[in-house]
């Protein structure tokens, strides 16, 4: 059997859905010199909201096929080749976002299944879904749903979630979901957090979000959360954040974050000192339409 194509760890991958016309895309960036080359196009990745890479280098992308109807999970071979569904239908309707568990299950975000948003697990090899945790609707605004997830180094399933129409600023909120039995424990909410969008774990365990809409006048930016207390540390803000998206972490603690609305409305990827809060554009504009998932090839296990 064949074996596919490893892409060198450090490879930073994107998924854009709407580039080439809204053909949707996956894109491969050097880390190094910030340039792009195209992987996929086409096919099933219109509407691509999020991928992740699992242990074989393959690339997971979640897909909002018919919002707000059903979706699609899909499977990509890390050096580009032919798309394959691992999952469609079902309890999906919106799958926003996708992770991979430590034993090779996938995580799916959904905003809208269930009613209120869920994270559902699915069988890597079978495509089986799994509801592991339920959205609330408790309160008087527009319930919180799902947008972005990941996982912890302790097992533990970090969801982002956000009001999709108004709401206060404390409907925004991480929340912790146990794996097992898909307890739900609020992490943090309310403070700075009003639009938040993206989420990852660094080194330390510390969780970092990428919010849209945080700080006053609304600029966007990246918040450090204490796993433990849920305290709300700024790490970056202003520069040339508009609407900070999607973020992913590199070996060396370096913050990936898209945004599609800096640089004048073009879509770009910047890397951000998590000391400091330097902001760096790796890459913009090109093909790129508008970015909606970021993720690093980790070095192959052994």
């Amino acid at each position: 059997m064949a074996v596919q194509e490893r892409l060198p760890a450090g490879t930073i991958l994107l998924c854009d859905s709407q580039a080439f016309g809204c053909a949707g895309a996956v894109f491969r960036v050097d880390p190094a010199g910030g340039e792009p080359r195209l992987v996929a196009m086409g096919g099933d990745l219109q509407g691509a909201t999020g991928l992740t890479i699992e242990a074989d280098g393959s690339v997971l992308i979640s897909k909002d096929r018919f919002f707000p109807g059903t979706g699609a999970l899909l499977r990509l071979p890390g050096g580009g080749g032919t798309q394959t569904e691992v999952s469609s239908g079902g309890k999906f309707a919106a799958p926003v976002d996708v992770a991979v568990e430590a034993d090779g299950h996938i995580l799916v975000a959904d905003s809208f299944a269930a009613g209120f948003g869920a994270v559902i697990r699915v069988h890597p090899a079978t495509g089986e879904q799994t509801v592991v945790s339920l959205g609330t609707g408790e309160g008087g605004d527009p319930p919180p749903r799902p947008v972005k997830l990941c996982t912890a180094p302790d097992g533990g399933i970090l969801v982002v979630e956000q009001a999709m129409a108004g709401g206060g600023d404390h409907s925004a909120r991480v929340v912790r979901v146990d794996p097992a039995g898909g307890a739900r424990t609020t992490v943090t909410s309310g403070g700075e957090l009003r639009s938040p969008i993206g989420v990852a774990v660094d080194g330390d365990g510390s969780i970092l979000v990428a919010d849209a809409n945080a700080f006053a006048g609304f600029g966007g930016g990246v918040i450090k959360v204490d796993p433990v207390s849920g305290a709300q540390t700024t790490v970056a803000s202003g520069g040339g954040f508009v609407a900070p998206q999607a973020l992913a972490i590199e070996a060396d603690g370096s913050l990936l974050i898209t945004d599609n609305e800096a640089l004048n409305g073009v879509g770009t990827l910047f890397r951000v000192d998590p000391a400091t809060g330097a902001q760096q554009v790796l890459a913009s504009g090109g093909d790129f339409k508008r970015l909606t998932g970021v993720a690093v090839v980790p070095a192959a296990s052994h």
